[in-house]
């Protein structure tokens, strides 16, 4: 069974996200094993923070730790569009390797450009601005999508 790594900045505020998000993990448990790992915002609780150096101080704590043989997939609305069927055929392609398959996932700010630089890969859901924590619960209805087409189930359609 693949394991996949979501690195994310921050939790998820809201009960609604949290059990969006669970939801997606449960159902993901058959595929895949899915590991969170929550990062700590880097404004360090100030009112005003420094957007440039909040998201240096991100990106350092997201690409911390990753392995140089991993496969990085980096969530910024930069990134290629993909519609589901060819995200589920990208995903398999990546998973058919030993390597480790990471998603960074900035904080509300976005990402710093070393962690584009450092993605194999860039995503995007598209060009309009979501809430921060819907990336983690569009991340996850994808990756359980891309497992249902791989696997030729309904759920995708």
């Amino acid at each position: 069974m693949k394991t996949l790594i979501i690195r994310c900045i921050g939790r998820l505020p809201e009960s609604w996200a949290m059990e969006a998000a669970s939801t997606y993990l449960t159902r993901l448990k058959p595929h895949a094993n899915v590991d969170i790992v929550e990062l700590p915002e880097g404004h360090g609780g100030s009112a005003k923070p420094d957007l440039t150096k909040t998201k240096k101080v991100e990106a350092e704590s997201l690409l911390k730790g990753i392995p140089d043989n991993a496969f990085v997939i980096a969530l910024d609305e930069t990134g290629k569009e993909l519609d589901s069927p060819t995200f589920a055929a990208k995903l398999a392609e990546w998973t058919a390797s030993s390597q480790p398959i990471i998603f960074a996932i900035g904080g509300s700010w976005g990402l710093d450009e070393s962690v584009r630089q450092r993605a194999d890969f860039t995503l995007s859901f598209g060009k309009m601005t979501w809430p921060h924590a819907m990336a983690r619960v569009m991340l996850l209805e994808q990756l359980y999508r891309a497992a249902m087409i791989s696997t030729g189930k309904p759920y995708h359609k």
